[in-house]
């Protein structure tokens, strides 16, 4: 799939560079992001025993781009953009510890038209609780230091028993087509195409065998001023063919440093879905994909001034049919000494509670310290 990607984004550079070889400029650029942490954690006592208190995930991201830029509206990008990570309690099966994401965009008058490795229209548009840089609250990097047994990938186990994020991310990043409309009456509409959702970077992992995983997924984006608030909306809803359909709605109002936002979405299944909890793998786990009907929200506050930004978010998410469920509290600080370092403060309480024996939940406190260079 990958050669067919890359195939089809070559393809496209040539075309664009004959066409418009006597007008316009080439464009590049080149940057990243390195993060490192610390991390004390306390769990209940019966989990105690199976997770160490101290934790040092450490990562890095770089994004590239080159392209040819048209004319003042018209620009066309190939990006490649890699992301390596190190001591992490959820990792990205793809590629093990590293992944990457290789895409072409088209800006034009008429919208952007996106192909590659991106995520899909209404995870584009998405609003909800305010993210403190690193510490987001949805797919929380939370669960590198207070680990989630709902959620595991690692070795031969991947399993999603809840939803991680209130954004349609269950397609990930696997190659599609994306189309997201120009702004008009402070309003976007977004519409993207996946034919295989194989990426284990979302919700459908390499133990689901749906007879076709192909996904469509729409987006709405609307914000608006009034003399006491500025305010963003969004709407979602994915259809992931023989997997469950999805909704999202989400809602963030700014006020003189202040954010408050939040987010929710629903999954669902249908008779012609494919059926739940059965075995078809003998490294599958028991109900991987109950997150199918389930539900999950966050909402969140933080305040910005000068170089100091700090927000409180909670989030949590319920499976459909079962007793799992995921809650987790955080505050995070950010603390930004120039343009290229910054350091981060973070406490963070979680409860995750699992079917079946006591070493499916797990419920603990966090306190995490670290320093993130950008350049």
């Amino acid at each position: 799939m990958k050669k067919h990607v890359l195939s089809a984004l070559m393809a496209f550079f040539v075309v664009g560079k004959v066409e418009y070889s006597l007008a316009g400029e080439w464009i590049y650029d080149v940057s990243g992001i390195a993060d490192g942490f610390y991390g004390y954690s306390q769990y209940s006592d019966k989990y105690r025993r199976n997770y160490k208190h101290h934790h040092t995930p450490v990562s890095a991201e770089i994004y590239t781009f080159a392209g040819y830029r048209f004319d003042v509206d018209t620009e066309f990008k190939i990006g490649l953009d890699g992301q390596i990570a190190d001591g992490k309690e959820v990792e990205d099966y793809n590629h093990g510890t590293w992944g990457e994401n290789l895409y072409a965009t088209l800006t034009s008058n008429y919208g952007e038209f996106s192909l590659g490795q991106i995520y899909n229209a209404a995870y584009q548009l998405a609003v909800g609780a305010p993210t403190v840089g690193y510490f987001r609250i949805n797919n929380s990097p939370l669960t590198d230091f207070i680990a989630n047994p709902n959620w595991q990938r690692h070795s031969k186990t991947t399993s999603y028993r809840t939803l991680n994020s209130t954004y349609l991310n269950t397609d990930a990043d696997a190659p599609k087509v994306s189309y997201v409309t120009p702004e008009f009456y402070s309003t976007k509409i977004a519409v993207s195409y996946t034919p295989d959702s194989y990426s284990e970077a979302g919700l459908i992992n390499k133990h689901s065998h749906y007879d076709n995983r192909s996904s469509y997924a729409t987006g709405l984006y609307h914000n608006f001023v009034t003399d006491v608030v500025e305010a963003e909306t969004s709407l979602g809803y994915a259809y992931n063919r023989k997997n469950n359909q999805e909704a999202s709605a989400g809602l963030s109002l700014y006020r003189k440093g202040w954010t408050l936002g939040g987010s929710y979405r629903q999954s669902w299944t249908t008779g012609s879905d494919y059926a739940l909890n059965v075995h078809t793998h003998n490294d599958q786990p028991l109900f991987y994909d109950g997150y199918r009907q389930g539900r999950a929200f966050n909402v969140g506050l933080s305040y910005e001034i000068g170089p100091l930004k700090t927000g409180v978010s909670y989030f949590a998410a319920y499976a459909g049919k079962t007793d799992n469920k995921d809650k987790i509290i955080s505050w995070a600080n950010r603390f930004a000494f120039n343009k290229y370092l910054a350091l981060y403060l973070t406490a963070a309480y979680a409860e995750y509670k699992g079917e079946g024996v006591e070493m499916k939940s797990n419920r603990g406190f966090a306190t995490i310290g670290g320093l993130e260079l950008s350049f």
